[in-house]
């Protein structure tokens, strides 16, 4: 379907000839000649052409002419043509009688595509549609406005075409046709919005693929309203995490990793969700530890019974943990509430409880965490009654707990319970190929968030790839939240960047821009070597054998020395 209305043609128009000798007596002629006159096909045998057609013999063998018949109205063309010597007339008949019938048809067909054209402009959804092999035939209006697109870069050309190019992120109709079934996905547009994309299939009365239309809705705007729902339901200084949604998404679509380590830990985690043995997660501040455990959790069947329960262990005070953690009896201490208070174990059943920063715990109550796990039940503080308790235990840690356990900061025994399973989440700066993804869905979070349309300048995107980023995901997350608010423009450059990066952390970022500003001819292939070089460079120097930093690289240790050879590093 496209907006180019419908030109007349006449190819169904009826067409007869005759052939007479230059008398005009009829020789040869077909049946489609009779109806141009009352005649039957036998009427015409032996006859004069002039008898039927009286004006044929006036000028139509110079220019085709118009004649007004007994039955219809019809154009007339002769010609002479010789056969052994012989001279013919050869008339052609074609009858123009259905003209304003055909022409009344196509005024009435483009009325049609123009009142589905506005019917369609009037949807808030936005609708998608192409042929069989791809090709945009229609887009509607707010298409164009979820997308931030035009009509001109998409119709005409192919889903698979505009992917290719960067256009389209990720086509429903293109897996429609792979798939050659319903498709729904959620497409996050490089200058719209965040949208649930529905697609189906459409076929011809021989089954038969012909087209595929998409209906796009904005859920940016839900998006923000599952945030704020998860950062408002809190549990003394936890988090009860209840998200029911009426979409129902994949959750792997968010996961944001190009990572082939990270993928492999996802991989390995959505293994091992219907698994209760306890899990120790390990990484730096920052780099997905809570994220990592809700995957876990939401993987699990524990996400229909239970919830996920999350406990700061270095955020409540020492002297609260303890019936933070258990709960208590009535009675149990001076201020307590009538009828007593569960603890966060005790809603933690049925569920999973994720112990983040388990390091930070008192050396005290680690001996009674270490007896819950062990015996499956507790007692809430001043209590008698045995609680029994089968949640699954998740920890989290950026501390070196062998170091704690030398300098008797942290209990062996409880390291050993916990680390049944061992998962290590590697920092941002080992993982380059993750940070263009990562910035560019928390820019598209928080444009949404505060309706404004930021965009990274090239020059920032470079700072983005050099800078170490020590607080890793969550730095870079409330970094371009400040970006996008301070922003005057809407594009946001090195400059604002480097405003907002503390000073102990820009000496990577005062290198690369050095290193820019003198090399400003260098063709791009220079200044990726360039970039490559100070990579390699700085995880050499970080690392302390070819092995470590080729793994932190991740490339073969057989590629590091031949790029070490190259750069002469």
């Amino acid at each position: 379907m496209d907006n180019t209305l419908i030109q007349p043609n006449f190819e169904n128009v009826y067409l007869g000839f005759v052939i007479t000798d230059t008398h005009y007596n009829i020789i040869e002629y077909n049946q489609v000649v009779a109806h141009f006159t009352n005649m039957t096909e036998d009427n015409f045998k032996n006859k004069k052409l002039t008898f039927y057609f009286p004006d044929v013999d006036k000028n139509v063998f110079s220019k085709f002419k118009i004649i007004e018949g007994t039955k219809s109205t019809y154009c007339v063309k002769g010609n002479k043509i010789k056969i052994r010597e012989k001279t013919y007339y050869i008339f052609f008949f074609a009858d123009f009688s259905i003209e304003n019938e055909l022409i009344d048809q196509i005024k009435y067909l483009n009325e049609q595509i123009y009142l589905n054209n506005e019917m369609f402009n009037k949807l808030q959804d936005g609708i998608y549609i192409t042929d069989e092999k791809g090709k945009t035939l229609y887009v509607n209006d707010s298409f164009l406005n979820l997308s931030g697109l035009s009509r001109e870069a998409l119709v005409g050309k192919t889903v698979f075409e505009l992917r290719k190019n960067n256009i389209l992120p990720n086509s429903c109709c293109a897996k429609i046709i792979k798939n050659n079934s319903k498709v729904s996905t959620i497409n996050n547009y490089y200058e719209g919005q965040k949208c649930l994309v529905s697609g189906s299939p459409i076929y011809d009365s021989n089954n038969n693929l012909k087209r595929t239309i998409a209906v796009v809705r904005d859920v940016s705007e839900l998006d923000l309203l599952m945030k704020e729902i998860a950062k408002d339901e809190t549990l003394s200084l936890s988090y009860a995490e209840k998200i029911n949604t009426t979409i129902k998404s994949d959750l792997d679509d968010q996961i944001i990793s190009e990572n082939k380590h990270m993928k492999s830990i996802y991989k390995r985690a959505k293994k091992l969700a219907n698994v209760d043995s306890t899990v120790l997660i390990l990484g730096e501040t920052g780099v997905g530890k809570d994220f990592l455990a809700s995957y876990i959790h939401k993987n699990s069947d524990r996400n229909k019974r239970g919830n996920l329960i999350k406990i700061n262990c270095g955020a409540i005070p020492e002297h609260l943990l303890e019936s933070e953690l258990f709960g208590y009896e009535e009675g149990a201490f001076t201020g307590t509430q009538k009828g007593g208070k569960k603890g966060l174990f005790e809603e933690a059943n049925n569920g999973t409880l994720f112990l983040d920063e388990i390091g930070d715990m008192p050396y005290t109550l680690q001996v009674k965490l270490l007896d819950v796990i062990n015996d499956k039940n507790f007692y809430r503080l001043g209590g008698t009654k045995r609680i029994d308790f089968n949640a699954r235990i998740i920890a989290a840690t950026n501390a070196d707990l062998e170091k704690l356990i030398e300098e008797k900061k942290f209990r062996a025994d409880l390291y050993y319970r916990l680390n049944v399973i061992n998962i290590y989440i590697p920092p941002l700066r080992e993982r380059k190929e993750d940070i263009l993804p990562l910035a560019r869905t928390f820019l598209e979070y928080y444009n949404n968030k505060f309706k404004k349309s930021c965009f990274f300048s090239p020059d920032l995107i470079g700072l983005f790839l050099v800078y170490s980023w020590p607080g890793n995901i969550r730095e870079m997350e409330n970094l371009i939240e400040r970006l996008v608010l301070i922003s005057d423009g809407a594009c946001i450059d090195s400059n604002a960047f480097q405003e907002q990066v503390s000073n102990r952390n820009k000496s990577d970022l005062l290198e690369y821009k050095r290193g820019m500003s003198t090399n400003r001819k260098l063709s791009l292939k220079e200044q990726i070597d360039m970039f490559e070089k100070s990579i390699i460079q700085r995880t050499l120097s970080k690392s302390r054998t070819l092995k470590e930093a080729a793994e932190k690289l991740d490339i073969d240790i057989s590629t590091l020395v031949r790029k070490k050879k190259k750069y002469n590093i």
